[in-house]
């Protein structure tokens, strides 16, 4: 990589490079994020009004929550289809080659297999792992009701909780902050980048979810707060609230977050490929590797 520095990075150096990574070829990154995203944002439009749940008799209206969340997925999954042309596009520019829009969606093709089944494999993973936590929880929490203890079962059940919570954040960082890259740059199938993550994240397991968490923190910030300022919490505070949102309103929700998330979303995969880096030349001195790799191919 000739962008990257070919040297151990410190903690906001990886951040900081991110940022200016990606502000080199703003314009190209935006892009390419905003068109993944615009068929979740038609799918959002052609939504409108998200149900209450229920039917007119009452009862729960399964039908329409199944057709919602259907809706949700297929706009996640071209968002995210978007996110691997932004990460084609900027290893591309790791090498200082040239790249466009069309390039970069047509890069997508060969990488997709191996990128999207290291992801569905860290969610099957993690899903796994977080209902069983969950469901310690819950029992922990059932055994302090059935003590009589309002105190004992919160003291029990809140804790539990949390470090359930905290347990799945760890687990999902640390496994898929080296997928894209691995598969990308290395040439990994979707197993082997799920336990290349796992390897490079040996020994800096905080770190790597520190540095992943606070990404997190920058890229999603933006989108949460204009959901609050546009009173998009309102349906959660207040549930009376629900399917009583102007169209309008909610057009406006789907517009902001389509922009804010296509501007944010680059920042968080330059994040995993500097990390990847970091990681690289901390565990296999991979500086020293490119470096005579260079002076090889210079030659005398």
């Amino acid at each position: 990589m000739t962008v990257i520095p070919q040297r151990p990075l410190g903690f906001g150096e990886i951040l900081d490079g991110a940022i200016q990574f990606y502000r080199r070829d703003f314009g190209l990154y935006f892009l390419i994020a905003l068109v993944g995203a615009l068929p979740g944002y038609a799918m959002m439009l052609a939504l409108g009004t998200p149900g209450t749940g229920v039917n007119a008799a009452g009862n729960p209206d399964f039908g329409g929550v199944g057709f919602d969340s259907l809706l949700l997925i297929l706009a996640n999954a071209a968002a995210w289809i978007g996110t691997l042309a932004v990460a084609v596009a900027m290893r591309a520019r790791l090498e200082d080659a040239p790249v466009s829009l069309e390039s970069a969606y047509r890069g997508v093709i060969r990488p997709f297999p191996s990128a999207a089944g290291g992801y569905l494999l860290a969610m099957l993973l993690v899903g796994i792992l977080g209902f069983v936590i969950m469901m310690l929880a819950m029992i922990l929490g059932i055994a302090g009701a059935l003590s009589g203890s309002l105190a004992l079962t919160l003291g029990v059940l809140v804790p539990a909780s949390l470090a359930a919570i905290l347990l799945i954040f760890t687990l999902w960082f640390s496994s898929t902050f080296a997928i894209l890259p691995a598969v990308l740059i290395e040439g990994r199938s979707a197993s082997a980048s799920l336990r290349r993550s796992f390897q490079l994240a040996r020994g800096a397991r905080l770190r790597v979810v520190g540095i992943m968490l606070v990404a997190f923190i920058i890229q999603n910030a933006p989108s949460f707060g204009m959901f609050a300022l546009s009173g998009g919490f309102d349906m959660f505070t207040s549930p009376d609230t629900v399917g009583t949102m102007g169209g309008g309103r909610l057009a406006l929700q789907n517009t902001i977050d389509l922009l804010i998330g296509a501007l944010t979303a680059p920042f968080g995969v330059a994040t995993v490929f500097f990390l990847h880096h970091d990681r690289r030349v901390r565990l296999e001195a991979s500086d020293l590797e490119t470096t005579a790799a260079a002076m090889t191919t210079d030659g005398p």
